[in-house]
């Protein structure tokens, strides 16, 4: 599979799909916040259902959080 390390640690317990909340919980940030970076394409995504939700692989959001530990100011010591 894949391994988080520091920064993906905080990935642990969520499920392989995620919605926009628990996006939002892990990262936190606004559940707006997260729908609008969806929106616009920053963070992979999928939508599902008539209602069209979305829906973010976890694999997707780890790779989303390490490119930008840099301007998240995490270091990798």
């Amino acid at each position: 599979m894949y391994e988080f390390g520091d920064c993906g640690d905080r990935l642990t317990g969520y499920p392989e799909v995620m919605t926009p909340r628990e996006v939002a919980d892990a990262l936190r940030v606004e559940v707006g916040t997260v729908v609008k970076w969806l929106s616009q394409g920053h963070i992979p995504a999928f939508q599902v259902g008539p209602k069209r939700t979305w829906r973010v692989f976890k694999s997707e959001l780890y790779k989303y959080i390490q490119s930008n530990r840099n301007s998240w100011g995490v270091t990798s010591e």
